[in-house]
């Protein structure tokens, strides 16, 4: 289904508009007058091929478009690095007399921590229980390809998928299996009391396996994951027991870096945003462009000015960045708060909204705060400042 066919309202209507954006300055531009053509000629088109949009939507449409999510996270990453190249490292930095080393070193610090996190919860293997047909497929996938490594893959970013060996994945399972039945106690004086999450293997009716304690299925992924915590769009993927590390210090460093950069641009906002408003007179809708408080420019406006200039003025970068990192930091805050105090029960997210409501409830796993945090995070310190690639036994 192509939208924009040679001599389609929508590609005359999207012609129109381009001939009226790059019009000479001295003619009005119309933008609630384009953005109602453009709709008008968007939902003419679409509502005649409504049989083809529901055959893409039945066809997995959104299945392939998983795989562009965690990109647009990392787009979103490096261009608020990039922002500080290109224009805070002058406005906030060095032109006010600060450390540019320090700042800057900072700054790759925590955007190389970011991006590192990122990728290892992407493509590490949350801790999948292998079901035998899944062993069956990924044994004939390795014959035909003449590998020794019996693999499956799920996943993944930009259509890279994750590769899960197979003989690690079980031998990960035995491990956790061993550990469940060496430091997982029932105490004497708890055995009347309910128990969350159970210590004993289950069964997975889909999967049709037995499983190892703590194991549950993911619907997306459909396999079923060691200590699932809960599947993520962000990394179009599942947490679990073996990246459940990563993807807390992923939230910390996205936080950390949020906040940091609030910092480092809250006075020049401030200034800015107070000179703005003198000058042009304060409205809640913007004084110049109606777009909001913020009064940010519209894309189209954005668009002609690059065109013209080079360039994106650093007072409307300003604008944008500085909110969107305060909103981003808030929001990691709440959920990096929510993670610990999860960590430190013993807890996953999903038992945690599973546990009975109930005062005779004990968790079996919980080994106590302290050894609840380095059973996630381990003893080492420079570990969690450094992403080096770290891992469990197994």
């Amino acid at each position: 289904m192509r939208l924009l066919t040679p001599g389609s309202k929508l590609q005359r209507t999207w012609s129109d508009f381009i001939d009226a954006l790059y019009a000479p300055v001295g003619q009005d531009f119309n933008a609630l007058y384009w953005l109602y053509r453009l709709s008008s000629a968007l939902l003419d088109t679409i509502l005649p091929c409504r049989d083809d949009l529901r055959r893409i939507r039945i066809n997995g449409f959104a299945c392939r478009l998983r795989p562009l999510i965690p990109c647009a996270g990392i787009t979103l990453t490096l261009l608020c690095v990039i922002s500080y190249f290109t224009t805070f490292r002058d406005t906030a930095v060095i032109k006010k007399g600060k450390s540019e080393t320090l700042h800057t070193s900072i700054v790759v610090w925590l955007a190389f921590n970011v991006l590192s996190h990122y990728l290892y919860c992407i493509y590490k293997s949350p801790g999948i229980v292998i079901s035998p047909k899944s062993e069956m497929t990924a044994n004939i996938n390795a014959s035909v390809a003449k590998r020794n490594d019996a693999v499956i893959k799920i996943g993944g970013c930009c259509f890279i998928q994750s590769r899960v060996n197979i003989n690690n994945e079980k031998k990960r399972c035995n491990f956790y299996e061993h550990y469940c039945t060496t430091n997982v106690k029932i105490d004497e004086s708890t055995q009347n009391a309910v128990h969350h999450p159970m210590p004993n293997d289950t069964f997975c009716h889909k999967c049709e396996i037995n499983r190892n304690a703590r194991s549950h299925h993911c619907r997306v992924c459909k396999v079923c994951v060691l200590e699932y915590d809960h599947h993520c769009p962000w990394i179009n993927g599942c947490i679990g027991y073996n990246n459940y590390r990563n993807f807390v210090l992923l939230i910390f460093y996205i936080m950390l870096g949020c906040w940091y950069g609030a910092c480092l641009l809250a006075l020049d906002f401030y200034a800015m945003m107070r000179e703005y408003f003198q000058d042009n007179g304060f409205k809640i809708m913007g004084p110049q462009y109606g777009t909001g408080i913020l009064d940010l420019p519209p894309p189209w406006t954005l668009l002609k000015d690059y065109r013209n200039t080079g360039k994106i003025d650093d007072d409307v970068i300003l604008r944008a960045v500085f909110p969107f990192l305060l909103f981003v930091s808030i929001c990691m805050f709440v959920f990096l708060l929510d993670h610990l105090l999860s960590i430190a029960k013993g807890f996953t997210t999903l038992e945690k909204k599973t546990r009975p409501d109930r005062n005779d409830v004990v968790n079996p796993f919980d080994l106590g705060i302290r050894k609840n945090f380095e059973r996630v995070f381990g003893k080492s310190l420079i570990n969690i400042i450094i992403p080096f690639p770290t891992h469990k036994k197994w």
